[in-house]
């Protein structure tokens, strides 16, 4: 079909169950492997958790708990094994590269736990390794911690590293009906990223469901979907947010099976008996249901990744953000590949008259035209009337009213030709 596929890869610890550490625990084999020590150190880890665990006479250190313990990566047997791996999947099996688990804890150095310079070192050596196999292999990394310290991984550690702090200020802003927290993200992001080394994304499979954070308002998931596929960062999609699938913390409920019909008793998802039950709601929230409604979730996310692929500014473009007359307004342009793009986000519940964007110097040229492209859950509307910017000498403009009305929780993109 000729879809690329990467795959997880953890790198950091093993199950107790596997063959390495039952041999390493009993002292017949893989001896350095993992992390001993003769006593207990009795520290915790970095929020606080348990990270020692008694193995026999010895103590073992998992920082994810006594069923998870941390390989020894210091140790070069150990190094060149997951360099193996890597290479298995890449040239046998045939994947396109990997999201990399949890790579902050990789090395630690006594009780600096997190992103340690070997930690670093070992992640670039990685990479070479693994390019020098396949140089086209992407490399995601999962940094999960504030933007300061993500971005040291890229570009040298990783390809592109998920972006934690626009996730939540997404959610903040939407939740709140204010774009203060999204602006001071895209600000936070254009002083430490360039744009393709961000991998945006709502929530994952270790946080509750946006639809769950987001109590299953419609209009709310359409807005979070449309912001998720605009802004200047390699969009990911965590399965089931595009049908509006619930569940919230513990993780065996924010990983239920995905609903591809409404028939029981798993909905299509197996023949078997799945290992979670469904979440609530499958008779109605399901792939079959969504894709023959032209409303629903998934023909909007549908719709959105046929409006990112068919603009090239969309995700190859620079972002330009914008000052908007109201907090609850926030927007921006991408420009590129011959493209001028503003996006206009009504992050409210109430629809905002009036609002006027300034752009004291930016990419702009000559005298624009404006078409909506999209807006709210309607690819290319027609009918919608439109003031052009008026492009001033610094390449920006002021006071400019693109709609005399954004709808509440909207999005719109509006094509600025030149």
């Amino acid at each position: 079909r000729g879809i690329a596929v990467i795959s997880d890869l953890v790198l950091n610890h093993t199950s107790d169950q596997n063959p390495w550490f039952t041999d390493s625990l009993a002292g017949t084999g893989h001896e350095d492997w993992y992390i001993w020590s003769a006593t207990n150190p009795g520290y915790g880890g970095p929020d606080g958790q348990q990270v020692w665990h008694p193995g026999g006479k010895r103590w073992y250190y998992g920082q994810f708990g006594a069923g998870l313990p941390d390989l020894n990566l210091r140790n070069p047997a150990v190094t060149a094994e997951m360099e193996a791996v890597a290479r298995f999947w890449i040239t046998t099996v045939g994947f396109d590269g990997f999201r990399l688990d949890a790579i902050k804890h990789l090395i630690e150095d006594g009780q600096t736990q997190v992103n340690t310079p070997e930690t670093h070192a070992w992640l670039q050596a990685f990479r070479t390794t693994l390019h020098d196999t396949a140089p086209n292999a992407l490399l995601v990394g999962e940094v999960y911690d504030l933007a300061e310290a993500v971005a040291p991984y890229v570009p040298e550690d990783v390809d592109m590293a998920f972006d934690f702090g626009l996730a939540q200020a997404t959610i903040d802003s939407i939740r709140r009906g204010d774009a203060g927290p999204l602006n001071g993200a895209f600000a936070e992001d254009a002083r430490l990223f360039l744009p393709d080394e961000g991998a945006s994304f709502l929530t994952n499979h270790d946080q509750s469901r946006i639809a769950s954070q987001l109590r299953e308002d419609p209009a709310a998931l359409r807005l979070a979907a449309g912001l998720l596929f605009t802004d200047a960062r390699t969009p990911f999609v965590y399965y089931g947010e595009e049908i509006g699938l619930t569940g919230e913390k513990p993780d065996e409920e924010i990983r239920t099976p995905l609903a591809w019909t409404g028939q029981a008793p798993a909905a299509g998802f197996t023949t078997g008996t799945p290992w979670e039950s469904l979440a609530p709601g499958w008779e109605t929230r399901n792939v079959a249901a969504e894709a023959a409604d032209p409303t629903s979730l998934l023909s909007a996310y549908r719709d959105l990744i046929r409006l990112h692929d068919g603009h090239r500014a969309l995700w190859a473009g620079s972002i330009e953000p914008l000052r908007a007359s109201d907090s609850a307004v926030a927007a921006w342009l991408r420009v590129g590949q011959g493209e001028q793009l503003a996006v206009v986000a009504n992050l409210s519940e109430q629809p905002v008259t009036g609002a006027t964007l300034d752009l004291d110097r930016g990419p702009l040229c000559g005298e624009s035209t404006a078409r909506v492209l999209y807006q709210g859950g309607v690819a290319d509307p027609g009918g919608v009337a439109l003031t052009p910017a008026a492009i001033d000498a610094d390449g920006g403009f002021r006071n400019w009213t693109p709609l005399t009305v954004l709808p509440a929780r909207s999005i719109t993109v509006i094509s600025l030709g030149g």
